[in-house]
């Protein structure tokens, strides 16, 4: 991105990552997680349409209200969850993860160059910050808006005015990356500039249309251009 839309923020306040698939493609665990979830509870994943086990953006607890009504399941919301997310870490953990290309450059240089960081997403934080760690980036971002601290998930905005009003800065000196129509759509409503990342590994096509500028990976991100206006 060498060119700057005329909406771009002058100065920017603070640059905001949504996670999954954002920032690391964990739509593998997130799949197996809910398949085991199923499993555990006697019914088949793949009975789920398409368009839920392909989604993207969503929040954890909707997904699991979802396969709870799908399936008539009785067990409470909160059981459900700590059995998925037992299942998700472990699938982690597992797993050799590998982050979105370019992804950790921009992170490190914006940090580096003092840009404000900060995470706003649909996962879990617990997860969010084991991969952090894994990865020794924790300390890049000053703050994470997880799917616990909104009422709505993204395509509603709640989660990116949280994590705009908890800077103390305004949502119009922000640029978001996202992956998700959702979460495209989610900044954009918050009153945000967003630059879309398409994952070449989608399971399901993302109309990223909404977003002010699109990219094919963070590989064709011009830091230097981002931190020259940093505020």
């Amino acid at each position: 991105m060498s060119t700057f839309p005329r909406n771009f923020p002058d100065p920017i306040a603070a640059v905001i990552f949504d996670f999954d698939e954002t920032i690391i493609d964990l739509e593998e665990q997130h799949t197996h997680a809910d398949a085991e979830l199923c499993r555990q509870m006697g019914n088949d994943h793949s009975r789920m349409p398409e368009s839920f086990r392909f989604s993207s953006g969503r929040r954890i607890i909707d997904n699991i209200r979802e396969m709870r009504s799908f399936f008539g399941w009785k067990e409470d919301e909160a059981t459900l969850f700590a059995m998925r997310e037992r299942h998700f870490d472990e699938a982690c953990a597992s797993s050799d993860l590998e982050l979105m290309l370019g992804v950790e450059r921009v992170v490190r240089d914006l940090h580096e160059g003092g840009m404000r960081l900060a995470i706003t997403s649909s996962a879990v934080r617990n997860g969010i910050e084991a991969v952090l760690r894994r990865f020794d980036m924790q300390e890049c971002f000053e703050l994470i808006v997880d799917g616990s601290e909104v009422v709505h998930g993204k395509p509603h905005p709640e989660a990116y005015e949280v994590t705009a009003r908890k800077l103390s800065v305004r949502p119009d000196a922000c640029v978001v990356f996202e992956d998700s129509h959702v979460g495209v759509e989610a900044a954009k409503r918050a009153g945000m500039f967003c630059v879309a990342v398409r994952n070449p590994t989608a399971r399901l096509m993302q109309d990223l249309g909404g977003a002010d500028v699109a990219l094919d990976s963070f590989e064709d991100l011009d830091v230097e251009e981002l931190l020259l206006r940093r505020g």
